[in-house]
């Protein structure tokens, strides 16, 4: 599966991620605090109708709802079985809706969020349990050093071909520099990640990380490196309004700033933490378009 994915990122043409699961969990009335993989199982019919709704708005990667499982999580301490469980069910789930959509091909990547402590045993269990997916996507991560062992991981379950993907989340510092909270720069971590065997370097996330600043940050990875880059930035930083979170960017204020994005040189874009699919929508219209000017 690994390898047509990894053609497609090289095909020149844009791919469409999918947008946030988490926050859209929560709108659709997930409770706070939750654990958002371990609620798989028992909420099977609203992750699933999310992953058709991001289908649906024209979404070519689907993300599996994984980026809390993993045994290190608070939520999920000592229920490792559980873990196994739901990172197999959402693999299982985001790739038979990849399998009937009408408008193939789509991908599925399997999405590791941060782990501390990042032992070889919660490494090999995160992998094998997603080995079905197109990939694996380290995202949200600030610091460089977990490529190497997942990478080693990747290599022995399922071969050097199967791309990992590394997405890392940025703030600006006391000094009004973009960088991680670990105090990586974007030309660092390019030039981290070009030592490795990764197929794809992106950002997403981010506190009060604005599409420009994403835009500069493509910009400044592509000075240190030739590896296919994605963004999937915020829908904004959101204030709490009537006991909900309100992500403030609408579709259509998004859409217009993805330009910029495309000319900055991205292979896929897709959003974080509250995007919809009605923001996938107003991206396909914009992507769609670019495609057709480079085809």
């Amino acid at each position: 599966m690994g390898n047509r994915f990894f053609n497609a990122l090289h095909s020149g043409r844009v791919l469409l991620m999918d947008g946030a699961m988490g926050t859209e969990l929560l709108r659709r009335g997930l409770q706070a605090g939750a654990s958002l993989a371990s609620k798989n199982a028992d909420r099977q019919p609203q992750a699933r109708n999310i992953h058709i709704d991001y289908l649906k708005a024209g979404a070519k990667v689907l993300l599996t709802n994984t980026f809390q499982a993993n045994p290190r999580a608070p939520a999920l301490q000592n229920v490792f079985d559980q873990v196994e469980f739901s990172c197999g069910m959402a693999a299982d789930l985001a790739e038979s809706l990849v399998d009937a959509a009408d408008s193939c091909p789509n991908y599925v990547l399997g999405d590791i969020g941060p782990v501390e402590p990042l032992t070889e045993a919660v490494l090999s269990n995160s992998v094998w349990v997603l080995h079905r997916a197109d990939g694996i996507l380290l995202e949200t991560w600030s610091d460089p050093r977990p490529i190497a062992p997942t990478r080693a991981a990747m290599d022995e379950l399922m071969g050097s071909d199967w791309p990992m993907l590394v997405s890392f989340t940025f703030l600006r510092n006391n000094t009004g520099n973009l960088a991680t909270i670990t105090g990586y720069s974007p030309e660092q971590l390019a030039q981290e990640t070009a030592r490795h065997n990764v197929a794809a370097l992106g950002v997403n996330c981010g506190r009060d990380i604005s599409m420009d600043d994403c835009v500069e940050i493509i910009h400044r990875y592509r000075t240190k490196t030739d590896l296919p880059l994605f963004a999937r930035p915020n829908a904004g930083t959101p204030t709490l309004m009537d006991g909900q979170w309100v992500y403030p960017h609408t579709p259509e204020a998004m859409a217009a700033k993805l330009p910029a994005l495309l000319e900055a040189g991205v292979a896929m874009v897709g959003g974080c933490c509250g995007t919809t699919p009605a923001h996938i929508v107003a991206f396909k219209r914009v992507i769609d378009d670019w495609n057709a000017k480079k085809s």
